[in-house]
């Protein structure tokens, strides 16, 4: 039998090494793992150590600093994969993004901390402590910077260094939960920022070490230009698709309470190991329609393949072992099942809506970029609330219900672009 599957295995391997978007597609999906799986050991101490209580507001407060993060990259993110490649002043366009991604975060965490007593009373607690504040700025800040830096490797098709990162601060923040204990949930946020800093640092060295970077606190007003219409519409369209995730938590907390805000959590970090296959793939769809536009459709193909090969049985699998690793973190925690399977069941929708989300990246159409992501985040926010007497469950049914209307607009898009295509040639 061994004889019999290891030629197999050493083709497929030596196809992956050949062929740079499964390849990069592989690192992406090893480097969210690691995330993912250390992220469960994290959350299964903490579970340990601190109330559902204590790790429900906790968790609201880094949706809170992770919604901060993604808002703050003002689209240079998906520049730098789109542009980088082929910029002739790499790093005056990695420091001009640096820069401005930094100042939005330290505006933006700054702005939360003013408003937090209107937006979120429950989370009021970071305030009496002017330690906490500028801890709770500062992590922001780091936290939008160690986000952007994936995207130059990206850029740079060397996902492989995200993979070595992710390890390296990882391991590490499976232990901080202890030192912070005293805390209460101050503590578990503290014990998750501090692992984004180990991560920026590495990241840093990382990029002057082997990619010849030199940081500088510059604005490059010439490559500013060539990248902003690009920057503001994917901005947009990324904060619309981060939105539901990031303010979810918000709205559980104040209707259903900070204990129910601790089950989703849980829930959609285990759902997230299944959403790696989608978004990996596309992120390195992304990278390699940038780099060669004329094969696109070909990525696209192989995208699709490498997704049918691995979420199917993934998806099964986590509708199957979904209540054993529920009651790993404590028997209540399984009040979260209907919600859990829900989320993985969305899995092919999020596949779907994932691939149009690449396309329209790389073919420049941010109209339907937009108008999708609008589509997306309306119908989840908005059935969010309608269904709320239906607790979490009502919260993963307009989860489901919004990745599908956005891959339903996305088609419809794509199919009315390539008919003008064709009735323009």
């Amino acid at each position: 039998m061994r004889n019999i599957v290891q030629p197999h295995i050493t083709r497929l391997w030596r196809h992956v090494q050949q062929d740079s978007l499964f390849r990069n597609s592989l690192y992406l999906m090893l480097a969210t793992a690691v995330v993912a799986g250390l992220g469960f050991f994290f959350w299964l101490i903490n579970a340990r150590l601190f109330s559902s209580y204590d790790i429900g507001l906790a968790t609201t407060l880094i949706s809170i600093m992770n919604l901060v993060a993604i808002f703050s990259l003002a689209g240079f993110d998906t520049a730098f994969v789109r542009f980088l490649p082929k910029a002739s002043r790499k790093n005056d366009q990695i420091n001009t993004g640096m820069a401005i991604v930094g100042a939005i975060a330290l505006l933006l965490s700054g702005a939360f901390v003013l408003l937090v007593g209107t937006l979120s009373p429950k989370l009021a607690f970071i305030t009496a402590n002017p330690l906490l504040i500028c801890s709770f700025i500062f992590f922001c800040v780091v936290t939008a910077l160690n986000t952007l830096s994936d995207s130059i490797f990206l850029a740079y098709r060397q996902a492989k260094y995200s993979l070595i990162i992710n390890a390296l601060f990882n391991v590490p923040k499976v232990a901080l939960p202890f030192a912070f204990v005293p805390f209460g949930a101050a503590g578990v946020f503290l014990a998750a920022a501090v692992a984004q800093l180990i991560g920026f640092v590495i990241s840093l060295g990382i990029l002057i070490w082997k990619f010849n970077y030199r940081p500088r606190f510059i604005i490059d007003y010439k490559e500013l230009r060539l990248v902003w219409r690009y920057c503001t519409s994917n901005y947009v369209a990324v904060a619309l698709n981060l939105i539901p995730v990031t303010l979810l938590p918000i709205v559980i907390t104040n209707n259903l309470g900070p204990e129910s805000a601790a089950y989703y959590y849980v829930a959609m970090m285990i759902g997230n190991l299944l959403y790696v296959i989608p978004w990996a793939t596309t992120k390195s769809l992304l990278a390699e329609g940038s780099h060669d536009e004329e094969a696109l459709m070909t990525h696209v193909r192989k995208s699709l393949k490498v997704m049918s090969m691995l979420l199917l049985p993934a998806i099964a699998i986590l509708l199957l072992a979904g209540p054993f690793v529920l009651r790993l973190f404590g028997a209540s925690y399984t009040q979260g099942l209907a919600f859990l399977e829900l989320i993985a069941i969305s899995g092919l929708a999020v596949a779907a809506y994932s691939v149009f989300g690449s396309l329209f990246r790389v073919t420049k159409d941010l109209k339907a970029l937009v108008v999708m992501n609008i589509c997306y985040a309306a119908t989840i926010i908005g059935l969010a609330y309608a269904f709320l007497p239906l607790g979490l469950t009502g919260i993963g049914l307009a989860w489901l219900a919004g990745n599908i209307v956005a891959s339903v607009v996305g088609f419809a898009y794509h199919r009315f672009s390539r008919r003008v295509a064709v009735v323009s040639a």
